[in-house]
């Protein structure tokens, strides 16, 4: 794609939640809307020695008339902020190679577009494929719209052993994202970037490693099983996340092998959202928790550094 052109087809869908993929090895982003690619543009990201960083981020700010606090007073219409630190989506200079400070630069008209789709909750992949092939993403591989699929084989698996931790209370209101840690055999659930909930998590074939994966809810349902809360109605995922060993990814094989307390699973399915985001990782669970070669899942407790 030349840079400064895009693609935009809003009417292809109208409602549901937003996913943005930026790749850095394209210089692309792609939007979708309830699993649905509805954009698509040139994007200028880091250059040598200020890269962006690759992971899933949740959009923490949004200020369309926005100027740096660090390069000048420089401009960033559209400004979208991605994390504490500094990285952000906005409307910029586009060479046609990484040439910024480590924001994800955009078109202007296509950043002021995005600026009207997206809200305070909306999931922004970054992803590498060259700087480590076991973590990383290309739009390519892309599933439109999963859903999860019933396992038989959990019916064999005892409910997990131990304690399990449920406090909604302690973030009333926000975007919700769960974290599953193989490594800690735990399941986490979190609201608003505070820890409300976790139990521990039963998996098939324990020594086979979890697939990476990130998945969003959609806002669309269907009949049948579900294999995360029996007798509920079964959501639609979209996978935006990373390919196994075999170069695919199935949502059955990341969260159809892992068993919750039944019960615990009925509180959280209740305060699920549309736009809920599901992280999957063999890492054990940290504050600032990654994947191997440094793909960021989810980071909560990093200090803000104003731009």
């Amino acid at each position: 794609m030349t840079p400064g052109k895009f693609e935009w087809h809003p009417e292809r869908s109208t409602s549901g939640p937003v996913v943005v993929i930026v790749s850095l090895p394209d210089q692309q982003a792609y939007v979708y809307h309830n699993g649905i690619r509805i954009g698509r543009t040139s994007v200028s990201t880091g250059r040598p020695g200020h890269q962006t960083p690759t992971g899933v981020f949740t959009i923490l700010q949004k200020d369309k008339d926005h100027r740096s606090s660090i390069y000048n007073n420089a401009p960033m219409p559209y400004m979208e902020r991605l994390t504490w630190g500094g990285i952000a989506l906005h409307a910029g200079n586009l060479p046609g190679y990484p040439a910024s400070h480590g924001c994800v630069r955009l078109p202007l008209e296509f950043s002021r577009l995005l600026f009207g789709v997206t809200t305070m909750s909306t999931t922004v992949v970054i992803a590498d494929q060259h700087s480590a092939d076991d973590a990383t993403l290309h739009p390519g591989l892309l599933l439109a719209s999963a859903h999860l699929d019933e396992n038989k084989a959990l019916a064999s698996l005892p409910e997990p052993a131990g304690q399990s931790h449920w406090t909604p209370e302690a973030a009333p209101t926000g975007a919700i994202s769960l974290l599953l840690s193989g490594a800690d055999r735990t399941l986490y659930v979190y609201r608003n970037g505070k820890l409300i909930g976790r139990t521990g998590v039963a998996i098939l074939e324990p020594a086979r490693p979890l697939a990476p994966g990130v998945f969003v809810m959609l806002d669309t349902t269907s009949a049948g099983p579900n294999a995360f809360a029996a007798g509920q109605p079964n959501r639609h995922w979209q996978a935006v996340s990373l390919p196994n060993a075999a170069g695919s990814l199935t949502t059955h094989d990341v969260l159809g092998r892992a068993r919750v307390p039944a019960a615990f699973a009925r509180q959280v399915y209740d305060i699920l959202t549309p736009g809920t985001t599901m992280m999957v990782t063999d890492r054990t669970a940290t504050g600032y928790t990654e994947t191997p070669a440094d793909f960021t899942v989810m980071a909560t407790d990093v200090p803000e550094v104003k731009q």
